[in-house]
């Protein structure tokens, strides 16, 4: 386990004891699972925080207040393009917020470290 690893494992584990009521959700990198195949594939202990996040038909969608991008494609997604257009912005901030969120610790599993195999 690298120290990043090791470091945000620690701070995992201090957010769920200090948040033991926020479920855990673990984000997954793309580029540990790239095949079709079936089975299991390594993962790392990626970056951890708390933050909110909502899901519609096995899509999750991330809370991120600093993003005008993020606000547009949720509520594009949510309420549709034609809808959001007629939106002030003061309306749109305000029908972001009011989405479903749920709030979680949120742990990327990334794909890890390069180590040396067998030969």
């Amino acid at each position: 386990m690298t120290e990043e690893e090791k470091q945000n494992l620690e701070e995992l584990l201090r957010l769920m004891a200090d948040n033991p009521e926020l479920p855990v959700v673990p984000m997954v990198d793309s580029e540990i699972a790239v095949e079709d195949a079936y089975g299991r594939w390594l993962g790392a202990w990626g970056s951890v925080y708390i933050g909110e996040y909502f899901e519609v038909d096995g899509q999750a969608y991330f809370r991120d207040d600093t993003d005008q991008s993020s606000l547009e494609f949720v509520l594009e997604e949510m309420l549709g393009y034609d809808t959001v257009q007629e939106l002030t912005d003061e309306e749109a901030v305000a029908a972001y917020a009011s989405m479903p969120w749920i709030k979680a610790i949120i742990v990327y599993i990334d794909a890890p470290a390069p180590k040396g195999g067998i030969k």
